[in-house]
């Protein structure tokens, strides 16, 4: 081996050691600031949650089920991937208070009276709907199951059930009744509870109609392309970007990153003046319901509508833990414009409602104006279990007349395919 290689293989080799004990310190260094950020995390999440002050008066953290709830629930996030509706709760998840059927639906419970004739109600909704913070039988469906079949008796069994699904838009609870019609499932009654959701994407962004972070699932699709090695591009190029994409991706989920992203300035959803955007919102729910009309027609069912309340804009005497809700409110950028739309809008919707369904559509947003009923669980929107029959109550004369009409005609409530969602691809 002559000297000059010899030389060069030396230099190299100590070059390499030197490279990889750099990486290896920085990579000493990453791993022990990241435990310390954890190890903080996890001693401040574990001292509010003891703090005696962190409750105050109507906190729902009270009750003594919350905590069992609480881990239900979190089992059952894990979403699966369903066509056409983006995601939806995996099946067969059997809890205390939550089960969830083969279909990916919230099971409601209700009476399994044997009947020639079936009174079949679809409940479509957000997160409000399929019962955040609500054991099974105090969810709104479970609740109106209880009075149909008070006052179906004997004449039909009631069958209701819950497509309600966490983040939903009025547009997609149409697409997944389109799926269930498509499939042969012929409900009497289609209940639609919304306002939330759809309010909280066009303030999202500025434009009214779509689903909520759909700016995510835009993300996921370029990653799901970017990783994919059966896609037309090849090559190193392609690859280099896929291993950047992937530790880009890794450094992500690190503590310390969060704690850099928090100093960076806060970027603001796209701006858009209340006014404007709850006439969006108005032409775009009005437009929605002009097709489920024209579905209704074709297939024999009778749609209500319900616009929900909320914590945004409620005229309703908070308590102590409310008020704390809305001061987080009115101190967010994005849920403060969301307050705003949710003051202008009601009237227009009424307006607009008028005459596109008459008689069966609800505006519950001043629902409980100077009550003191503990009605919100957190600043989002989502009800207390005792606030759920006066909820019911506010659109039951609609659903009563609905469903009057539907007994009064048993060749309507014939047995039917149970409904289901499609399967996931």
């Amino acid at each position: 081996m002559s000297p000059s290689f010899r030389s060069f293989a030396v230099a190299s080799w100590a070059a390499l050691r030197s490279f990889w004990l750099i990486i290896g310190l920085w990579l000493a260094m990453l791993l022990a600031i990241e435990t310390c950020f954890r190890l903080k995390n996890d001693v401040i999440d574990r001292r509010v949650g003891q703090r005696p002050s962190a409750r105050v008066a109507g906190d729902p953290r009270a009750a003594p089920w919350e905590a069992d709830f609480t881990r239900e629930f979190n089992a059952t996030r894990p979403n699966r991937w369903i066509p056409y509706l983006y995601f939806g709760r995996r099946p067969n998840y059997q809890g205390r208070y939550i089960q969830i059927d083969s279909a990916g639906h919230r099971v409601t419970p209700q009476s399994s009276t044997p009947s020639a004739s079936v009174l079949r109600v679809f409940m479509f909704g957000g997160s409000t709907m399929w019962g955040d913070a609500q054991r099974g039988d105090h969810t709104i469906p479970a609740e109106t199951a209880r009075r149909l079949n008070q006052l179906a008796g004997p004449r039909a069994r009631v069958e209701v059930t819950n497509f309600g699904e966490v983040g939903y838009v009025f547009t997609q609870e149409i697409v997944d009744l389109l799926l269930q019609l498509r499939n042969g499932h012929r409900p009497n009654v289609v209940v639609f509870y919304d306002g939330l959701n759809d309010v909280a994407a066009t303030v999202q962004y500025g434009v009214a109609g779509l689903p909520q972070n759909e700016a995510k699932r835009s993300a996921e699709f370029d990653m799901g392309r970017a990783l994919d090695r059966t896609g037309f591009a090849r090559g190193f190029g392609k690859d280099a970007r896929a291993l950047g994409l992937l530790f880009g991706q890794s450094m992500r989920q690190l503590e310390l990153s969060d704690w850099v992203l928090s100093h960076k300035p806060a970027q603001t959803a796209a701006y858009v003046a209340a006014d404007s955007a709850a006439r969006a919102t108005v032409r775009n729910y009005a437009g929605n319901v002009e097709l489920v009309e024209a579905l209704a027609a074709r297939y024999g069912f009778t749609p209500v509508y319900v616009w929900q309340p909320s914590l945004h804009a409620s005229e309703k005497q908070l308590n102590a833990y409310e008020q704390r809700l809305r001061r987080r409110i009115e101190r967010d950028p994005y849920h403060s414009r969301i307050q705003q739309v949710h003051r202008v809008l009601p009237p227009l919707l009424d307006s607009a409602m008028t005459d596109v369904a008459p008689g069966r559509f609800v505006d519950a947003a001043s629902l409980f104006r100077g009550d003191t009923l503990a009605v919100y669980t957190d600043w989002l929107g989502h009800n207390t279990e005792v606030a759920v029959p006066h909820i019911v109550d506010a659109f039951w004369p609609a659903l009563e007349r609905a469903a009057r009409g539907a007994l009064e005609h048993p060749a309507a409530t014939q047995t039917a395919p149970a409904a289901r969602r499609p399967a996931s691809n």
